[in-house]
């Protein structure tokens, strides 16, 4: 989820099982220690322009990490305030709370990669010990839904802050809301897949195999990757304003012996575990050679549907040499794609985001 989010979700935290003891200082730490996962980005300035790739979503996002780090950090912060002398009764440097500072850091750090796993990034849940990606499809990186529920729970208990109970009533609401918020979404992918498999077998095409990703800002816009025996189907549906769906296909892209020499290279098989297997590729033929394009068609933006987000390059000579490092590529935006356009399409115009 994105970083403003992952805030939010610490604070509610904070403030759902420890604002009675360590007061607003709780939600201001829950915030803080939500966002301490996400670190993981300074890899992407000191291990070259793959390392988001491979770090980001990884050890920082283990199950074994917030147990592991949190009293650390929660430790850390109980000593800065003894430090300060803050130590008497009800002050954050009691020693009688200490548990509780580690327990808000262990919940904050926890609860982050347990949110991440329902975007369709993949999240490393194991790492280091197994690099597998978890990646339920339920909403996207930013859903104003999701973020909305915690952000209600956290102003209600601002608003009622003389009263406790109220306080941390509203947050495990809004928590409980949260989690089944995100099972809904999970719910609506099912769904949309269970749908345009149908489609295509009525369309002729038994074989298809059909996966749905969320978008961006609600979860009901899913975008589609269909793969037929001899194409593939890039589009959007959304099962508001009576269900629409937008699909634009091109070729199966032939065999060519310089994609698979990109996909065995150390940065092609790194591309192809982070992407889930869900790329395509293209071959542009060049003077002395080729150039060879991997896509994540995860992620994708309007325009040419053989193009990802993101994805990789390999230049290779007649002989089949790369003449060049392998490097990172990604699609730029198509100028007018705003809210609006998002908005618009979850109503049952998915044709806003391709005019």
């Amino acid at each position: 989820m994105d970083t403003a989010t992952q805030a939010l979700l610490g604070a509610v935290v904070g403030q759902a099982g420890f604002s009675h003891k360590l007061g607003r200082r709780a939600m201001v730490f829950g915030a803080l220690g939500g966002l301490v996962p996400d670190f993981d980005v300074v890899a992407m300035a000191t291990h070259g322009p793959f390392a988001e790739f491979l770090y980001h979503r990884g050890f920082t996002h283990s199950l074994w990490f917030g147990p592991a780090f949190g009293p650390v950090l929660g430790w850390a912060i109980w000593r800065f305030y003894r430090w300060r002398k803050q130590t008497g009764p009800g002050q954050p440097g009691a020693r009688s709370l200490l548990s509780a500072w580690i327990g808000l850091m262990i919940w904050a750090l926890l609860t982050h990669p347990l949110i991440d796993i329902f975007t369709p990034y993949g999240t490393q849940l194991f790492a280091p010990f197994w690099r597998y990606r978890v990646a339920i499809n339920s909403v996207g990186i930013i859903d104003l839904g999701y973020s909305g529920i915690l952000l209600m729970g956290l102003l209600v208990g601002l608003i009622g802050w003389g009263q406790i109970g109220r306080v941390r009533t509203a947050a495990w609401v809004a928590l409980l809301l949260s989690w089944g918020y995100m099972a809904y979404g999970g719910w609506l992918n099912a769904q949309a897949e269970q749908m345009l498999q149908a489609d295509f077998e009525k369309r002729g095409h038994p074989e298809a195999i059909v996966r749905t990703y969320p978008t961006f800002f609600l979860p009901y816009l899913r975008r589609a990757v269909v793969r037929t025996d001899s194409e593939i189907w890039v589009g959007l549906y959304t099962p508001m304003g009576g269900g629409a769906d937008y699909w634009e296909s091109f070729p199966q892209p032939p065999d060519h012996p310089m994609i698979e020499r990109l996909r065995s290279t150390p940065e092609g098989r790194l591309f192809e575990w982070f992407a889930l297997e869900q790329t395509v590729a293209r071959v542009l033929p060049m003077p002395n050679g080729v150039a060879v394009e991997i896509d994540d068609l995860r992620y994708g933006l309007p325009g040419r549907p053989d193009r990802g987000l993101w994805g990789i390059r390999g230049v290779f000579n007649s002989k089949g040499e790369l003449t060049e490092p392998v490097r990172r590529i990604r699609m730029q935006g198509r100028p007018g794609v705003d809210f609006e356009s998002f908005w618009r399409a979850t109503w049952g115009d998915p044709s806003a985001l391709f005019e």
